[in-house]
């Protein structure tokens, strides 16, 4: 019967163990000298070798010739436990036997002393999927376990395991392997299988196995399942799915140049190629990545297992860093989205245009920064500027506020008066500010009474959202209103033409001058600051090239 390659080929020695040195040298170590605890906690990310090292513990521990910690897989008792004939190695999945009543059997079992081993182990596997009760009944027999008894609990989610049972484990954290060592692993187990592969095949393994060697085996006993004594490079792609090198490379080019015709013609071609859109979209996540690393880092090798360096180098002249992020933001919400989507190639398709659609240009205040950066320096005059001084151009966008008809607009006046007329009834004459008297600081004064007033005047929904606000600015018989960008809600559903003339009666009623209000967002206020600053210096007349 054929067996996988990631059970066929499982450690079976701590020295075999590869990529987790800081742990096997330690285990070792405790076997060697005989001071073992009575409880390990092994947490990883998955296939890292959590499982085998409990094994070969198990072994270790029992074994009458261990050698340095290791066990010599020999003897009756080491055959005993790789064969599972031995009942004093216990190996449990907590997934399916989490209740507390699992455990409450467990504790029942482990008083009795081994039958044929020194110690008893038990290896529960997926720990933080007991229970509540089950966790507290396993804590008991930490508490004082016999002294024939061994736990090793593994887990890939230690976060939800209760402080309790992480307090009274010794704990060994399982890192990712490197991809050098598992290209190393994989030309030796393909070796053993009397197989080759191309090198950049080992490569695209072992960069989306996420460092785990189990699912690079797997990965690889895939490829290696196709019947060829020589798995090239095209060939593995097209076995695992996966989007080559030269693929990526294109579709990037495209969604880097804002190309979307070709870059929708692109997907077309993979999609017709067989290609999980899933998968694509991570492959496109890792090259932005590997982009955005490139662009950062001076030497992007030490980050990086990649024989493209070059051209991702490259293509990083061709884009700015904040696209690179923008991109990898979009392309994360798309693997989100497309989870659950029934047609994730229209999803797909939406992302890529978004991503064109995008401009790699430089912010507003960035711009405006620069030129004063170039006004201080002395590289632009205010009597000449020309188109060509000038590499930006400023887009205005209009928000156009929502069409009421008439009718609507008499009535939403007519109950603007109407409630002002109340107001005006409740509150006394010193409520009133003499012309020319109104500062801000004299309305954050009467910030709380002002809120209260107009909830008396049941426009709740208005004094809450106004709590959320800040007084900017009173400048022109003009209160500007700002909201921070988190408070995007609260901007718009107060910003509607209804709300913002009961502001502008109910202040000029207060203060007994005519004064308006403006709600702006805190950046675009900042925006508007910095092109008024532009504006005074350069000329009005000018601004229009920015």
């Amino acid at each position: 019967m054929y067996q996988a390659l990631y059970r066929k080929y499982r450690s079976k020695t701590f020295d075999e163990l590869v990529g987790q040195d800081h742990i096997t040298s330690a285990l070792k170590h405790q076997i060697a000298s005989g001071e073992t605890s009575h409880a390990y906690l092994f947490s990883g990310t998955r296939g890292t070798g959590k499982t085998s090292a409990a094994k070969i513990f198990a072994r270790g521990i029992n074994c009458p010739n261990e050698v340095d910690g290791n066990p010599c897989n020999e003897c009756p008792s080491c055959k005993g436990i790789l064969e599972d004939r031995i009942m004093d190695v216990v190996e449990m999945d907590a997934a399916s036997n989490n209740g507390v009543d699992d455990i409450r059997e467990l504790k029942e079992k482990v008083i009795y002393p081994p039958s044929t081993s020194k110690y008893k182990v038990y290896i529960i596997d997926e720990v933080h999927m007991l229970s509540k009760g089950a966790f507290n009944a396993l804590l008991k027999i930490l508490e004082e376990p016999p002294r024939h008894l061994i736990f090793i609990l593994a887990t890939t989610e230690p976060e939800k395991i209760p402080q309790t049972i992480l307090s009274r484990t010794q704990r060994f954290n399982f890192k990712r392997i490197s991809p050098d060592i598992i290209v190393e692993n994989l030309k030796k187990i393909t070796e053993l299988e009397n197989k080759t592969c191309d090198e950049e095949v080992y490569k695209l393994i072992a960069n989306n196995s996420d460092g785990a060697m189990r699912d690079a085996l797997s990965l690889l006993d895939q490829c290696l399942s196709y019947g060829e004594d020589n798995i090239d490079y095209k060939l593995a792609t097209d076995i695992l799915g996966i989007s080559t090198d030269e693929i990526l490379f294109t579709l990037s080019s495209h969604l880097i140049n804002y190309d979307i015709d070709n870059a929708l013609i692109t997907l077309e071609e993979i999609y017709k190629s067989g290609k999980d859109i899933s998968n694509l979209i991570s492959d496109l996540i890792l090259h932005f990545r590997n982009l955005m690393i490139t662009k950062t880092v001076k030497n992007p090798l030490e980050l990086l297992y990649t024989s493209n360096i070059d051209k991702y180098k490259e293509q990083c002249e061709e884009i700015e860093i904040n696209r690179i992020i923008e991109i990898l933001k979009i392309l994360n919400e798309t693997l989100v989205s497309v989870k659950y989507a029934p047609d994730k190639r229209v999803i797909f398709e939406m992302s890529l245009i978004k991503i064109s659609n995008t401009k790699d240009e430089l912010s507003l205040k960035d711009r405006v920064e620069q030129l004063e950066n170039m006004i201080q320096s002395g590289n632009i005059k205010k009597t000449n500027i020309s188109k060509d001084d000038l590499k930006y151009r400023e887009k205005e966008v209009i928000k156009k506020e929502p069409i009421q008809t008439e009718n609507q607009k008499i009535i939403a006046e007519n109950r603007v008066k109407r409630e002002l007329e109340e107001a005006s009834q409740k509150k006394e004459s010193s409520d009133i500010i003499k012309n020319g008297k109104v500062t801000l600081d004299l309305i954050k004064s009467h910030w709380e009474d002002i809120l209260i007033e107009i909830k008396d005047l049941k426009r709740l929904n208005v004094s809450a959202l106004l709590r959320e606000a800040t007084l900017s600015d009173f400048n022109q018989n003009t209160l500007i209103v700002v909201y921070d960008e988190k408070f995007m809600f609260h901007y718009k559903a107060i910003s509607t033409e209804d709300n913002i003339e009961f502001l502008r009666e109910f202040f000029s009623k207060k203060y007994n001058e005519k004064i308006d209000v403006r709600i702006e967002i805190a950046d675009t206020l900042d925006k508007k600051k910095a092109i008024s600053k532009v504006e005074s210096y350069f000329g009005k007349e000018n601004i229009d090239r920015i």
